[in-house]
């Protein structure tokens, strides 16, 4: 995951704005409820991988699944929502922060970073720490018993991918791409205006058409491109240009209004119960369920729901966070500063938390509890002690 608005000097997604002939002079101020939502979406993302080892129907490196109808209900449910927004949330934030990062390095410095804090951690995961979690629960599951660079070399012809790390991918593509179409067309200096309903109609509107398109070749949770998420990538580019706009035209220098934030709680609220008929109207036993694509009408709702639950959630999330939790102690920057590396982190540490659970005499809920609370902690306790490191500090 990104280190999103942190320092501006040290994270992938945050920069302090200044004024330019060429761009707006207002600054987003960079505070605390940022940091906040980080470290709780993060920590969100890495209870909901666990429970894709012990509740869901996602692969996984190390997986028992249960066999609790009602656990595996409520789980899909609420993994599934999170889905729908969660990853969606923070390239929204990413972009708000990316305007202001662009105009104090320049394009030049600011594509170097990049390369640098989101590029160079996406090749030691893809390289060492990908095939480290596999190898682990391989081991794990009584699979085989081969050394661990025995492993390797079948592993990287077979199963290397991105994995988690698809994020940080396209958060590098979509910032050199944001970077290049800024140098050949600069942002209009404009005078600060409030998020409208019409901005977030549109966001919903261009996520419901290209999902719905990108999905006649990609269905939803289809593998394509080393893991790269392509059936996301609709609702994410949307995301992130909306926020980079939001911070070019002062859309949220403010709280949004009672008016806009009760419109988007409404509409948030509307696309969760229609994912949730969805989810009851879907066969558990259908391979290719109507709603995930093609040229059908049910692949149309999806989208349409997607965009619905994205927007309006993430922008009630964002102003929620700015107005309610925008203090932060030592404790909770401290974790804001190693969120990215315990993102990068936390897939072998999940993995080698199940495998040591693996003859424990409880239920898989139990399991599924116990690793997430101490999966959670452990890894951001690594990711801190990695930004203890000077070079890796100045990295993640």
């Amino acid at each position: 995951m990104a280190r999103v608005l942190s320092q501006p000097a040290d994270a992938p997604t945050a920069g302090a704005r200044e004024a330019t002939p060429e761009v707006p002079s207002r600054q987003l101020p960079r505070l605390g409820w940022a940091d906040n939502l980080r470290v709780g979406v993060i920590a969100g993302v890495i209870v909901a991988h666990v429970g894709t080892a012990y509740l869901v129907e996602f692969d996984w490196y190390y997986m028992e699944r249960t066999t609790n109808r009602v656990s595996q209900l409520v789980a899909g449910a609420v993994t599934g929502m999170g889905v729908l927004f969660g990853m969606g949330l923070l390239f929204l934030v990413a972009g708000l922060f990316t305007p202001g990062a662009l105009q104090r390095k320049g394009a030049g410095r600011f594509a170097v970073d990049r390369l640098v804090r989101l590029g160079l951690p996406l090749v030691v995961f893809v390289f060492v720490i990908d095939a480290l979690a596999d190898y682990i629960g391989w081991r794990g599951a009584g699979a085989g018993d081969d050394d661990f660079l025995t492993y390797y070399g079948r592993w990287w012809g077979e199963d290397a991918d991105l994995s988690v790390m698809w994020f940080v991918a396209a958060l590098l593509v979509f910032s050199l791409g944001f970077a290049a179409f800024r140098r050949a067309r600069p942002a209009p200096i404009a005078d600060p205006t409030p998020l409208t309903w019409h901005h977030a109609a549109g966001a919903v509107g261009v996520i419901a058409a290209t999902s719905f398109l990108v999905r006649l070749v990609w269905p939803f949770f289809s593998q394509a491109l080393s893991g790269l998420n392509l059936w996301e990538f609709p609702q994410m580019v949307t995301l992130f240009a909306l926020g980079a706009l939001a911070a070019e035209r002062g859309w949220l220098d403010g709280p949004l209004s009672d008016r806009m934030r009760r419109a988007c709680a409404r509409t948030a609220v509307v696309g969760a119960l229609a994912f949730l008929a969805i989810l009851m109207a879907i066969n558990p036993g259908d391979p290719d369920p109507a709603f995930t694509g093609g040229l059908r009408p049910q692949a149309a709702v999806l989208p349409l729901v997607e965009a619905f639950i994205a927007v309006g959630t993430s922008l009630w999330v964002v102003d929620w966070f700015r107005r309610r939790w925008n203090v932060q102690g030592a404790l909770a920057r401290r974790l804001a500063r190693a969120s990215y590396a315990t993102y990068v982190i936390h897939p072998p540490v999940v993995v080698l938390l199940s495998v040591a659970m693996r003859s424990a005499p409880v239920p898989i809920e139990v399991k599924f509890l116990v690793v997430a609370v101490v999966g959670v902690a452990g890894a951001f306790a690594i990711g801190w002690a990695a930004t203890r490191w000077k070079v890796l500090a100045r990295i993640v």
